[in-house]
């Protein structure tokens, strides 16, 4: 069988032997086949039939073709070093951005909440102070938030003592307006179930922006802006009050001195959270007193005894009625 193996591999096989061995190798099992080619894979090459010229050439080609291979990939080589020093800067600058991006908006803003009954103080980097009081909320960015760029978002009330920097203002953002201030000191309501926005001036000035009216004003000491939300257009009157007046809710207590009953009654309706309904009753009558800002009872108990008024609640209200 090996001369018709080495006939079949020189190509020089008849048809009788070319059957012949098809079956001897279909008999053969892979391991035997296996052997065999390595077998022959060992064998030294005859090149005696060969002359030198031809080997010399055969030679020659292979090379050529390794030799231009070799420089196809030194070129091919050189332009990716050319593409490379183009292309680096612009994706260095894209992954910059990208991680800015990333950076601005997501994972870094830091709010601080209160619930009911809660109040808490906040000094800001720049040491500006806020007191701020139940159901609040203030947020801002630290790693943003710098000498020359002083801006946070606020929601609910809140006493701000803010540092002076003539060239670099603090700025609050509202829902309904903007407050821009180089130092001052001031009280600020802005709860989101209140009809109007509230700031009342006691040091400095301030310059407030309505966002749905643009219209901008100036705010000076000793004076009360009130923004109604619903028309976005500001109120500026004096006030007398002192300082203490305003900030009662500190200590927990709600003053009032000679306000119509509907304008107190709104103002627990915000405090509490609750809706309070009046009905039978004189809401134009006017309310002096003291209340507390932590006791819902209490402070139906002294309306009710007050205005000789009964107290009923329902699922979504509690009605004041005679």
């Amino acid at each position: 069988m090996t001369n018709i193996e080495e006939k079949y591999r020189t190509g020089r096989l008849t048809k009788e032997e070319l059957l012949q061995f098809r079956e001897f190798v279909n008999q053969s099992t892979d391991a035997e086949q296996g052997a065999a080619m390595e077998a022959h894979w060992q064998e030294d090459i005859d090149t005696s039939h060969v002359n030198e010229a031809e080997i010399d050439a055969i030679q020659e080609r292979l090379d050529e073709q390794i030799s231009g291979s070799q420089t196809l990939h030194r070129r091919l080589w050189h332009i990716l070093e050319r593409v490379a020093v183009v292309l680096l800067p612009i994706c260095l600058i894209g992954l910059g951005y990208l991680s800015y991006e990333r950076l601005r908006s997501t994972d870094n803003l830091l709010t601080i909440s209160t619930r009911h009954g809660e109040q808490t103080s906040i000094t800001f980097p720049d040491s500006t102070h806020v007191q701020v009081n139940e159901q609040s909320t203030v947020s801002y960015r630290p790693q943003v938030f710098t000498p020359n760029k002083r801006e946070i978002d606020f929601q609910g009330e809140g006493y701000f003592e803010v540092h002076r920097d003539s060239r670099h203002p603090f700025i609050i953002h509202t829902p309904d307006m903007s407050v821009t201030v180089t130092g001052t000191k001031f009280n600020l309501t802005n709860y989101p179930q209140s009809a109007t926005v509230t700031l009342c001036l006691f040091e400095g000035s301030v310059s407030l922006r309505s966002m749905k009216t643009q219209e901008q004003i100036t705010v000076k000491p000793h004076e009360r802006c009130v923004l109604n939300r619903h028309t976005g257009h500001f109120s500026v009157e004096p006030f007398d009050e002192d300082e203490a007046y305003y900030t009662a809710w500190q200590r927990h207590e709600l003053v009032f001195h000679s306000v119509p009953l509907r304008q107190g009654v709104q103002k627990l309706s915000v405090v509490y959270g609750v809706e309070i309904e009046l009905k039978n009753v004189n809401t134009d009558d006017y309310f002096t007193g003291t209340l507390p800002s932590s006791d819902f009872g209490k402070c139906m108990v002294v309306i009710s005894d007050l205005y000789r008024c009964k107290v009923s609640r329902t699922d979504k209200s509690v009605i004041l009625s005679r």
